[in-house]
């Protein structure tokens, strides 16, 4: 058990590029190398959790450690996988205020946003893949983002609801008898600590695709309902969240703390890990061979994967309009998916801390010639 905590805790601290790479790390370690799983359960584990809520490589790893070692073997690979990145965004939270004071901060930060779009972007490749033949697929994008824009409608309820809508599609077109989902959801409450665990637990409970699709959600709460904390601040949680190892849902970590402290910052990564927790220490092990069977799955993840790209796309969208008139922007942004796409395995640090990198200068150079 040890050994399985020691990877999942070397995975945690060095696992950059996203929930993808982490579960190809862990799918050469126990397929490729140690040969403790076959690769064709391997595959279907992790295409069941696909079209589970929550973020996929925290229940890939639970799971793996669930299968070996029970219990106890789920809860040290989810701890090892997440302590990591959860002392480093805790300490970048609580250097934040002081870290913001730096003229050089705000362009740096800039910088590395317009990379991290590209760098988000260019992730939702493998989630359009799932679906990209289908005119339906594109439609519920489209519809998702106009929902989103012009009736506000939460991205949790588009989500379930498209994904409910296509299970219903294909049963009049098929007709074929299937059960529905019911989803019961949290009352509001406007207590800090509170805020922050309802939404950081309907998010990890509720919203389909990867860690990036939580961000709507925590965006939406946070920001635009709650005012808990500034767009600015949202947005430099999301990079620091895409910089560290780990899960990129690590962010909800930044948020809790800068909205109230070091209890906001555990309760945040508590609650959005406790759902997806439960499911792989409980039902889903025993549910897998199950589920892979039901045709349903394929016709619910059609609509719920759209939804999820259109709500990631408006969330993009929401955290670069300031900047869409600058040049720098397009410039970093077009440059590192130009260089993700021709190299797709560049070190997404070097990205991102490049984008940063080129933002500053261009800014210091901006400033100097003013002076002149």
């Amino acid at each position: 058990m040890s050994q399985l905590f020691k990877f999942f805790l070397y995975l945690g601290a060095t696992g950059f590029g996203g929930p993808l790479t982490l579960i190809q790390l862990m799918k050469e370690k126990y397929v490729s190398k140690d040969k403790t799983m076959a690769e064709q359960e391997f595959d279907q584990v992790f295409t069941l959790i696909k079209a589970m809520p929550g973020p996929i490589a925290f229940q890939m790893a639970t799971f793996i450690g669930q299968r070996f070692h029970g219990f106890m073997g789920a809860l040290l690979a989810g701890i090892g996988l997440l302590l990591p990145s959860f002392l480093m965004i805790i300490a970048i939270a609580y250097f934040y205020d002081s870290l913001i004071k730096f003229t050089v901060f705000k362009p740096l930060l800039d910088g590395f946003l317009f990379a991290t779009t590209a760098v988000i972007l260019l992730s939702l490749k493998g989630m359009v893949m799932t679906g990209y033949k289908s005119i339906l697929f594109w439609s519920i994008i489209f519809l998702t983002i106009l929902l989103t824009i012009y009736m506000q409608i939460p991205e949790p309820l588009l989500i379930i609801g498209f994904g409910l809508a296509v299970i219903s599609f294909e049963k009049i077109k098929n007709q074929n008898g299937m059960g529905l989902l019911s989803v019961a959801f949290f009352a509001f409450d406007f207590e800090k600590i509170y805020q922050i665990f309802k939404t950081c637990a309907y998010a990890g409970a509720f919203v389909f695709g990867t860690g990036l699709a939580i961000l709507p959600v925590l965006r939406r709460d946070f920001v635009d309902i709650q005012h808990l904390i500034p767009i600015q601040e949202f947005n430099d949680g999301v990079i620091f969240g895409q910089m560290t190892p780990g899960p990129v849902t690590i962010t909800a970590s930044f948020l809790g703390y800068r909205i109230s402290g070091v209890i906001g910052g555990l309760v945040g990564i508590v609650a959005i890990f406790l759902a997806p927790f439960f499911h792989m220490v409980t039902w889903f092990p025993k549910a897998v061979s199950w589920m892979s069977k039901q045709k349903w799955i394929k016709a619910f993840m059609l609509g719920a994967t759209a939804a999820v790209i259109g709500s990631i796309l408006f969330t993009l969208f929401k955290m670069n309009e300031y900047a869409l008139d600058k040049i720098l922007f397009w410039v970093i942004f077009l440059g590192s998916a130009s260089i993700l796409i021709k190299k797709p395995k560049t070190s997404l640090m070097l990205i991102i801390f490049g984008g940063g990198i080129l933002n500053l200068a261009y800014v210091s150079l901006v400033v100097f010639l003013s002076t002149l």
